[in-house]
């Protein structure tokens, strides 16, 4: 199995074609950062004002120009995202093996971007309207170009190193590691033939990365007022230039960030993923790591470091830590899972040699040659790796929250597109494809809300049943009646109000 690269690759696309097409179906409500960021975006782009769509919020574009330029296939801005993500969610399984083969061999390979098809997060963004799966593709590819050109040592392949990575960054702002790492082997690491040659390459990247990156960053400099990488944050912020900590110290704040990305990453793994990776980490070190696994070692470093800075300066200090509002998402740590998804595979590999180590010495299985006894093992190992991954990658996605969009689509369908919604739920303003009033029960009070529904000439306030309880009924009657509710076997319950004039 594993010396047929066409079956090897076979077997990851339809492993991950079967998968993308449950979950695209098993994702039930869109994502909040797909409903009020991307698809914003991307109906922006198809408006045709490119500089505008650009300029929108604080994501980077490529996404949600994507997004509008399926969404013109199939006329439906959520499905064009969904489709998306499960393109690219398949596609990155090129890049990883070819990656993989380059580094280690044709078996760590296929081992480890199927232990990437199947992983949790990786294979349930791609299926919904995050930018996850398509930003790791590019990523990927991004580094096998760059590990490939350096290998090969030919020249001219130097100039679309910065291209990969821009692609990468124009979908998340880390794309830019790409070009720190190899700026940094080239200049400290790699060794050249002369040193003329090593300054042409390097003359040949800053070329290429000022006619790629310049353009963009110009846009963000006059947008912003300052030199940034994105719309959202700033380098200064993220070294910590003018952050306040508060009455925290820095002691605390150094090791509360250490726990809190450690625990994420932790989570993020998956904890037989981080068993199988301490096992092959550990297995290269004894047996000295690689030229390319020192390259992917570079990456991890400065991911870390570049998440650990943005926990400690973007938290906000000044609160309580359970009320401590977080820009950081688990979604960050994925970077670090792709970077090291090879040495989860070596220590799948350490599993297996170990078995099969322990076959032979018992002589058991005596009729079956070597060959088949190691293709044995791993059919039951992969087995096994599937029967405790996958349970938890097959869960549906927010099922319980469908009656927010059955209450969003019977406003839309009842009373047309473009009324304010009162609610606590931001979906339902979007599949009503209205305008969204967010309303805070632990500080608006009933006379409040409604006060301010009659100033904005809004008809529904829109809540779940269980935040109702809040208010007393009586007080509800008053300025409210009920038109409909929604809800379903383990759904939560949605109550559509409408105002007494």
């Amino acid at each position: 199995m594993f010396q047929n690269e066409r079956l090897n690759l076979g077997i990851l696309v339809v492993v991950s074609l079967l998968l993308s097409i449950y979950l695209f179906f098993k994702t039930y409500v869109i994502s909040m950062d797909g409903a009020f960021q991307y698809i914003p975006m991307a109906k922006v782009f198809v408006s045709g004002l490119l500089k505008d769509a650009i300029g929108y919020s604080g994501q980077q574009p490529l996404y949600s120009f994507l997004i509008a330029l399926v969404s013109g296939l199939i006329f439906d801005f959520e499905v064009a995202g969904k489709l998306v993500s499960s393109i690219f969610g398949m596609l990155i399984i090129f890049p990883v093996y070819f990656l993989g083969k380059r580094i280690f061999d044709q078996k760590i390979a296929f081992v480890s971007a199927l232990f990437l098809v199947i992983h949790p997060y990786i294979r349930r963004f791609s299926a919904d309207v995050l930018k996850e799966s398509t930003y790791l593709f590019f990523l990927a590819t991004a580094i096998w170009f760059a590990w490939r050109t350096i290998q090969v040592e030919k020249r001219y392949p130097y100039l679309f190193i910065p291209l990969f990575s821009g692609l990468a960054y124009l979908v998340r702002p880390d794309g830019f590691e790409v070009l720190l790492v190899v700026f940094f082997y080239l200049l400290f690491i790699k060794k050249f033939d002369g040193i003329k040659k090593k300054w042409m390459i390097i003359s040949l990247l800053i070329l290429s990365s000022a006619v790629i990156f310049l353009p963009y960053l110009i846009h963000l400099r006059e947008m912003t007022g300052t030199w940034t990488l994105s719309k959202a944050k700033s380098i200064a912020g993220c070294l910590g230039v003018g952050t306040q900590g508060g009455e925290v110290s820095l002691f605390y704040r150094i090791i509360y960030s250490f726990k809190k990305l450690n625990l994420d990453i932790f989570a993020t793994f998956h904890p037989l993923y981080f068993f199988l990776l301490i096992l092959g980490f550990s297995k290269r070190v004894y047996s000295h790591f690689k030229e390319g696994e020192k390259f992917l070692i570079y990456f991890i470093i400065l991911h870390y470091v570049v998440l650990f800075l943005l926990i400690l300066n973007f938290t906000d200090w000044g609160v309580e830590e359970a009320d401590r509002p977080f820009i950081f998402s688990s979604r960050f740590v994925l970077p670090l899972l792709l970077f090291s998804i090879y040495w989860i595979g070596e220590g799948s590999q350490v599993i297996h040699n170990w078995i099969c180590m322990k076959i032979e010495s018992r002589h058991f299985c005596p009729h079956l040659g070597s060959p088949k006894r190691a293709l044995a093992v791993w059919v039951i190992l992969f087995l096994l790796i599937f029967a405790i991954i996958l349970p938890k990658t097959l869960k549906p996605q927010r099922y319980e929250r469908l009656p927010e969009k059955w209450a969003g689509t019977w406003i839309k369908n009842e009373y047309g597109r473009g009324m304010t919604i009162f609610t606590t739920l931001h979906r339902v303003a979007y599949y009503a494809d209205g305008n969204l009033e967010y309303v805070d029960i632990k500080k608006d009070t009933i006379d409040r809300i409604k006060t301010s529904m009659v100033e904005k000439k809004a008809l529904h306030f829109v809540v779940r049943e269980r935040e109702a309880i809040d208010f007393s009924k009586e007080t509800i009657k008053k300025g409210f009646i009920e038109l409909n509710r929604f809800e379903g076997k383990g759904m939560e319950k949605i109550i559509i109000y409408e105002i007494i004039h």
